[in-house]
């Protein structure tokens, strides 16, 4: 019921044009929210679920790791041009106080790829988003 309830709430704002994540300090909604925004191709909305001094570690070879909300926004600006069909599903998540761990499915990506599996760690504070780990895949 929770996550309906929440789902409800992003809807609403969603649909309203509203630029700022939803005002909760769960730290499963405000992932769930930037995961929604995320999917729906909104940047800004995106972005507002995350910090002003968002960390972003990323452990793939050859991946810059993201400092702030302005660098945030500019490296996610591929939202715009990504295949329409493309989405991230949530497989698995995990919550431990501040900290969420997703198991998330990358699919649809285009040119006939096949899906990419990614685990994603979350630290939330006060309600945004203050650092996220892309751990190796290899």
């Amino acid at each position: 019921m929770k996550v309906v309830s929440m789902l409800a709430q992003f809807s609403l704002f969603y649909a309203s044009n509203a630029f700022a994540c939803l005002p909760s300090t769960d730290p499963e909604q405000v992932v769930q929210a930037q995961l929604e925004a995320y999917n729906a191709r909104n940047i800004d909305l995106f972005a507002s679920c995350h910090s002003a001094d968002i960390k972003i570690k990323n452990s793939q070879e050859g991946a810059p790791d993201i400092i702030g909300q302005e660098s945030l926004i500019k490296a996610y600006q591929f939202l715009k041009t990504a295949p329409k069909s493309f989405k991230v599903i949530l497989e698995n998540r995990i919550v431990n106080g501040p900290v969420v761990v997703d198991y998330e499915r990358l699919t649809r990506l285009g040119d006939g790829r096949d899906d990419m599996f990614a685990v994603t760690v979350y630290e939330v504070r006060n309600g945004k988003i203050v650092s996220v780990w892309f751990p190796p895949t290899k």
